[in-house]
């Protein structure tokens, strides 16, 4: 739910701004992030950048005690760029390429967590002596998205169970500093009962092949999850590792953006539309995902109607949300997109040449810049020189 306060502001800021864009409540991150600190006592939190990888964003948490989670070596450099050191950096992923890992070498070695025997072999080979994390696949077949189940036997993250004995053996044999054990079950779980089984059987592995100087539990906490309620299942790795860790991504952020639609009409065919200028291209979960988000109007009309909520790709399924109740609005009224703070700007796309937009930061008294739009000719700049041979 949007703070009010953050609503009025908007209500006063967006009708003078190019629309779309996204805009953030920094009070409303900070709440969040200072709920978990409250919940999970001694536990070390690597935000997930990937939700929302804003330099704005990734300071505000450093501010209030953060390190980050990466998936890549963009991430990585984002993270240095922000003011992280590489140890309060760590690099997940499945793929990490030797021109990856090259480039970490000379900007800086994040901890790692290592996915196969073949990421193991090449991070030994270029990176002698990292720290490094083993990540196990539980094989667990958790409550969320098909998508967004990462600790699936069938998916493709992890090692086996039956394999983690021989991958810590390998590691510490190639020269690699083990800190201990990975686990990611997936991502928007809204279910205490999954992370009860992925943790037990986590807890039975590092007592059996530890102890550990770190055991990180990731993340994948949903949005209407009760944390409170994991905290007692998190203690116990405390007997089994010396520090702990969690990678919040979406729970920090994803209630405290919203993405800034003007309406620009309205149609009949066999369904009722309200046409936007934003949709896909600015926000992909509801088309890739399913989601819906929550609407907020800033108008007031005249009756009421349900809507589909429309982008302006030619796609079919560039639909924001369907069979949404609003009063009847007026070409350039605004409507706010709820939950976009995580996976919003993150996923965008300059799918059909359609610029990025603008990002502000409301801090509690105005709203700071923290992306500015961009222009459409810096599309096509990468090919402005194209066409020569290439060796």
């Amino acid at each position: 739910m949007l703070r009010p306060a953050f609503i009025e502001a908007l209500k006063a800021f967006a009708p003078g701004q190019e629309t779309p864009f996204f805009a953030y409540d920094a009070v409303a991150i900070n709440e969040a992030a200072t709920r978990l600190l409250r919940a999970f006592g001694g536990v070390r939190f690597f935000y997930a950048m990937k939700a929302n990888p804003s330099l704005g964003i990734l300071r505000l948490l450093k501010k209030l005690g953060f390190a980050v989670e990466a998936v890549s070596v963009g991430e990585v450099l984002r993270a240095f760029r922000a003011g992280f050191s590489p140890d309060e950096v760590l690099m997940n992923g499945p793929v990490k390429t030797d021109a990856a890992l090259r480039t970490l070498a000379e900007a800086g070695v994040p901890r790692l967590g290592i996915d196969s025997f073949a990421d193991l072999e090449r991070v030994a080979r270029h990176l002698p002596g990292a720290e490094v994390l083993i990540r196990t696949n539980p094989d667990l077949p958790v409550r969320t998205h098909p998508s967004l189940a990462t600790g699936r036997g069938d998916s493709q993250f992890g090692f086996m169970p039956e394999d983690l004995p021989r991958a810590l053996a390998r590691a510490k044999a190639a020269g690699l500093r083990v800190l201990g054990l990975h686990l990611h079950l997936g991502s928007s779980l809204g279910d205490a009962r999954d992370f009860a089984e992925g943790y037990r059987r986590l807890y039975a592995l590092a007592s059996e092949l530890g102890p550990f100087a770190v055991v990180d539990l990731g993340g994948g906490f949903g949005l209407d999850l009760e944390v409170e309620r994991l905290a007692p299942l998190v203690e116990p790795f405390f007997q089994v590792a010396s520090e702990v860790w969690l990678e919040p991504g979406r729970f920090l952020v994803a209630r405290a953006g919203v993405l800034v639609a003007r309406v620009w009409g309205t149609k009949q065919t066999r369904r009722r539309y309200l046409l936007l200028d934003a949709g896909m291209t600015q926000f992909l979960r509801p088309a890739l995902y399913g989601a819906t988000p929550p609407i907020v109007h800033l108008y007031e009309g005249q009756g009421e109607a349900v809507f589909d909520l429309v982008g302006p790709a030619c796609e079919s399924g560039d639909v924001i949300a369907r069979d949404v109740r609003l009063p009847i609005p007026s070409e350039g009224d605004l409507i706010l997109i709820g939950e976009a703070g995580a996976y919003g700007s993150a996923m965008s796309s300059n799918y059909l040449d359609t610029p990025r937009p603008a990002a502000y930061l409301f801090d509690g008294r105005c709203f700071r810049l923290l992306a500015r739009a961009e222009e459409a000719s810096e599309l096509w700049k990468r090919e402005e020189d194209a066409g020569a041979c290439v060796d």
